[in-house]
């Protein structure tokens, strides 16, 4: 199945549904016997988000691996954070910290496609504190159970994204009118993971 999806897929194209499923593969046969907990982690609504955020990335960083490089940590981070709650992996305390991470990631969610949406309510330092306060959490969260390779990926996601060049080449106006073309598409796959209740 694997094979048949990477042949799909162009040299030049990053499907975040692909890596997904490589990822799952790869974890749940390293850590988990119970092959429920191997159930698709990332659906269609998410993997259209992760596909749009590779371009938003690849356009401003005008690097194709690094953008692939941090959309696979973002991919590798929330499926082992899925998989190490379906596998019931996380303590009482763990599981309250993934609850407000929960919602400090949908606070960012709506503040991002707010921001977005309203002209002149644009505030970096707002963003930059939920980012880091959600950065915080994460770690604290994987550094019990995953390597310090997985806190490195989390480390290296958020000194993308919430850098001032990247939220203001999303958000000030005409400063990357392509970044802001597809962060359009970007808000929209935000508000269907809200809907959804993914986010």
């Amino acid at each position: 199945l694997l094979d048949s999806l990477l042949q799909e897929v162009s040299m030049t194209d990053f499907k975040a549904s692909v890596v997904a499923f490589e990822v799952q593969k790869n974890f749940a046969n390293k850590f988990f016997s119970n092959k429920a907990v191997a159930k698709s982690l990332i659906d269609d609504t998410s993997g259209n988000l992760l596909d749009n955020l590779y371009k938003l990335l690849y356009v401003f960083t005008k690097n194709k691996k690094d953008s692939e490089k941090t959309t696979r940590n973002i991919i590798k981070i929330a499926i082992k954070i899925g998989m190490l709650q379906r596998g019931d992996k996380f303590s009482r305390e763990e599981k309250t910290n993934l609850v407000q991470i929960q919602k400090n990631l949908r606070t960012v969610a709506m503040t991002l496609i707010s921001f977005y949406q309203v002209d002149h309510t644009y505030d970096r330092n707002f963003v930059i504190k939920y980012l880091t306060e959600l950065e915080t959490l994460l770690k604290n969260l994987i550094s019990n159970h995953l390597t310090d390779k997985s806190v490195g990926r989390v480390e290296q996601i958020f000194g993308v994204v919430k850098t001032p060049e990247f939220l203001d080449s999303v958000y000030v106006p005409k400063k990357n009118s392509e970044m802001r073309e597809i962060m359009g598409v970007v808000v929209s796959d935000l508000n269907c993971c809200l809907e959804a209740g993914i986010l």
